[in-house]
């Protein structure tokens, strides 16, 4: 009797859990297939679904074993956490490696089903994004050694089992063996298997959520090249075809191939990737100069376009093979904190890919600069986001921060009591800004590998809901810029640059950019070839960041277009200085308008900024180095311990020139600048402070009082307590959210 009890209870569960599948089964087929796009729509590029604008907050799975499978208990609660605030978009993770198997003709589309449906078991109306990783398999690189990255550096590593199953992504940054990005067997398989992708899962119920792709591919699926951080690629078969066809495109023939390199020993037949002491090599200090140095010029620009052209190339299929319209999206457009190897790996290519009509969105984890993503710092992003915006492309940034809340390193309960007050500044700071942008985010879950949630606590989602639900609000609201200051930056740059750590890298692309973010006035970023799209009348300075490569087109729409109506210009060291063809001095003193005299270097040059007084320093030598010596110029910052001018300011015609010899650092100094140019300056004592459409936002490290300066002339005085993030109302300085 106990055996045929047992069989019954067994029966009875049984067909309960088919009943449960089936209604879910039923209930998925009824939902109505969703659909996504990007548009413009009141002032900025905008996420819809189904025809209904959406403020763009995700959630997103880790892509790490422990915590990657929608269906696992710990991932499954914070997906249902994450419903029960409001949220509706979701992104997943799937690799190839996963379900790309070597001895089987088809993909395994249960497992992308389920990775699906588990989402929707937690929040039945979910718009899902896939984050489709496209790397071969391991067995595919063993299989074809001949299609695999090689390196100028050393072999390649076979021992290193990068990729999932083994899913050490840490051996990406190593030789490992890895198909090469201009392998043309590895896209064409790729390709193949990405259209069967989309094609089988577009007729599942569960392809019924699937609102997006977002493709992903090399290391950490962000699209630097394989080793990049560490080595350098990419002397194999694959690459070296792709450069000669490269070649082939750009010269046509030998002869003006080898005029270019200044070199006989090469054709377009037998032109090879250069090793790594040519491509360190530079004829005038830190700068590659063209008229010796264009072979390195020309891989690097070659490489750097393989990647895009194949990241463009998955996208495509996606948009074309997908029944109904997505919107596509893919890491892309890093600037600041890149390792300092943005020749090699870096996203070079971003105004074609900003181009493109088969991506809708790019996306970055906010910067990993210590000091701007701790307490205090602005939480910037890692790409330029107003020129993303100025090409109709919706900038999502990737919140991936939980590591900084000090419980989160050793505490492992499941859902244990874990909140931060200093974390939850940090953390609403992250959130609110790009939505003052105009863009959107994800939080990233890597907590989940921890058997707990990140944010699974109730003060952190109620903050979330707050944070979405206010802005859910605004809708309607039209988005625009309040700046007073343009910042210029260049990615072309690169290529002329040695690729190497430099005393300026990091200090101009993170330190300095930290520190003007922070001096209390309020600029947006652009790439020096979006000049010609901004509303130029609306800067009371620009400022040239990097821009230390400028075509002569670029040069005269500066000095004709931006050059006027008594604006400010600054030139962060030696603008313009390349053209694409050569390196000239002249170049420089055309757009500052002042008289240059080249200069030996100190070994670790210091500045001494008079007014306000303050110091600062590089790690090393600048060179080359170019000191103004023009009489009539203000001096503001000597070279320390000398009368030497470094930073000088003077007033010509149409406006106001700015040189710095040295890269300017300090919020004090930038603070000093626009003031004088007559930019507003919000608050003296720099806090993170940031007004975008009707709002400002103040983010700060320390407690106590504060006055903030609005545009109107009113000045609110807040009493702060330690660690504050505060949404105000920047009419009336009224506190809107805190």
């Amino acid at each position: 009797m106990k055996f045929f009890a047992k069989k019954a209870r067994f029966a009875m569960k049984t067909s309960f859990g088919l009943l449960v599948f089936l209604l879910q089964t039923v209930l998925l087929t009824a939902q109505t297939p969703k659909s996504a796009e990007v548009k413009p729509h009141l002032g900025r590029p905008t996420l819809f679904v189904n025809g209904a604008p959406q403020t763009p907050a995700f959630y997103a799975l880790t892509h790490a074993y422990g915590g990657r499978w929608s269906w696992e208990e710990v991932p499954a609660r914070n997906l249902n956490n994450f419903c029960q605030i409001g949220f509706r978009l979701y992104q997943v993770d799937l690799y190839f490696e996963d379900i790309w198997s070597k001895n089987r003709d088809t993909l395994d589309m249960d497992r992308a089903r389920r990775q699906v449906r588990g989402v929707l078991d937690q929040c039945p109306d979910a718009g899902v994004v896939i984050r489709i990783h496209v790397n071969a398999p391991f067995w595919w690189n063993e299989a074809h050694p001949d299609e695999c990255t090689r390196f100028a550096d050393g072999p390649v590593d076979t021992t290193l089992k990068a990729g999932p199953p083994f899913h050490n992504e840490q051996h990406d940054i190593h030789r490992a063996l890895r198909a090469s990005l201009a392998s043309e067997k590895w896209r064409t398989d790729a390709g193949e298997k990405l259209t069967e992708f989309c094609r089988k899962l577009a007729q599942t119920p569960e392809g019924n959520a699937v609102i997006g792709m977002h493709v992903a591919g090399g290391i950490y699926g962000e699209w630097h090249y394989w080793g990049f951080i560490e080595h350098d690629p990419d002397t194999g078969p694959a690459m070296t075809r792709y450069f000669r066809t490269w070649l082939r495109t750009r010269y046509g023939t030998d002869a003006a191939l080898r005029n270019a390199w200044k070199t006989a020993a090469f054709t377009l037949e037998t032109a090879t990737v250069p090793d790594t002491t040519e491509r360190l090599r530079t004829h005038d200090g830190f700068f590659k100069d063209p008229t010796q140095d264009q072979r390195t010029i020309d891989y690097f620009t070659a490489q750097q376009q393989v990647v895009a052209d194949v990241a463009l190339h998955f996208c495509r299929l996606v948009k074309e093979t997908w029944p109904r319209p997505l919107i596509t999206g893919i890491f892309y457009g890093y600037l600041h904190m890149t390792f300092n190897r943005q020749t090699v790996g870096g996203h070079l290519f971003v105004r074609q890919v900003m181009e493109s009509p088969y991506v809708d969105y790019l996306a970055a984890p906010q910067t990993y600069w210590g000091p701007s993503r701790q307490a205090g710092g602005s939480g910037n992003s890692r790409g330029i986001v107003e020129s993303a915006l100025l090409h109709g492309k919706l900038w999502l940034d990737e919140i991936d921060n939980g590591y900084l809340h000090p419980k989160t390193d050793y505490d492992n309960i499941r859902y244990g009591e874990r909140y931060d007050a200093e974390y939850a500044s940090i953390l609403r700071r992250c959130a609110l800004l790009p939505l003052m942008r105009g863009i959107g985010f994800w939080f990233y879950d890597f907590g989940l590998q921890k058997g707990f949630g990140w944010w699974d606590n109730p003060k952190y989602l109620a903050a979330m809901r707050a944070e979405k639900a206010f802005f859910d609000g605004r809708q309607t609201v039209p988005y625009h810029s309040e700046a007073d200051v343009l910042y210029v930056w260049s990615q072309d740059v690169f290529y002329y640059l040695k690729s190497a750590l430099l005393p300026i890298s990091l200090n101009v692309l993170d330190h300095s950019a930290e520190q003007a973010l922070r001096c209390g006035v309020v600029g947006d970023h652009v790439y020096d070839f979006d000049l010609d799209r901004v509303n130029l009348p609306q800067y009371k300075a620009v400022v040239f960041m990097n821009a230390y490569k400028l075509s002569d087109a670029q040069r005269k729409f500066i000095a004709e277009k931006v050059a006027r109506g008594g604006r400010t210009l600054v030139f962060n060291y030696l603008t313009g200085f390349a053209n694409g063809e050569r390196l000239d001095l002249r170049f420089v003193q055309g757009l500052t308008g002042m008289k240059l005299e080249r200069v030996s270097s100190p070994a670790a040059p210091k500045v001494r900024f008079l007014n306000p007084g303050y110091e600062y320093g590089f790690n090393g030598a600048i060179t080359p180095l170019a000191v103004p010596t023009d009489p009539v110029a203000e001096p503001l910052a000597r070279l320390a311990d000398t009368d030497r001018p470094v930073i000088v300011r003077k007033k010509l015609k149409d406006f106001t020139s700015v040189y710095c010899a040295l890269p300017l650092n300090g919020t004090e100094g930038f603070r000093a600048i626009f003031r004088a140019a007559g930019c507003h300056v919000y608050n003296e004592a720099n806090d993170f402070t940031y007004a975008h459409s009707g709002l400002l936002l103040l983010h700060t490290k320390d407690g106590g009082s504060r006055t903030l300066r609005l545009r109107n002339g009113q000045a609110v005085t807040l009493n702060l307590t330690r660690g504050s993030t505060l949404l105000l109302d920047g009419q009336t300085g009224a506190v809107v959210l805190e």
